[in-house]
């Protein structure tokens, strides 16, 4: 499948964040300004790409289904 320059460059972008988050002078203000979009670009590459969001997981308890009755002699 061929991308979009728009994917493109957003992986470039992306590359160019990573080069500045391993800088050790960085403030945690800025580092967190960079996480931020870091998140915002792999939200737009999902949807350059026509993925859907993931579904969320259904945490609530179901009960449990009864134990089939074994046949003894």
């Amino acid at each position: 499948m061929k991308w979009t320059p728009n994917y493109s460059i957003a992986c470039q972008i992306q590359k160019r964040i990573l080069v500045h988050m391993n800088d050790d002078k960085l403030s945690h203000k800025d580092l967190a300004a960079l996480t931020s979009a870091w998140n915002t670009l792999e939200e737009r590459k999902r949807i350059l790409r026509m993925k859907p969001k993931p579904r969320s997981i259904d945490v609530n308890p179901t009960a449990k289904k009864a134990a089939a009755p074994v046949f003894t002699e």
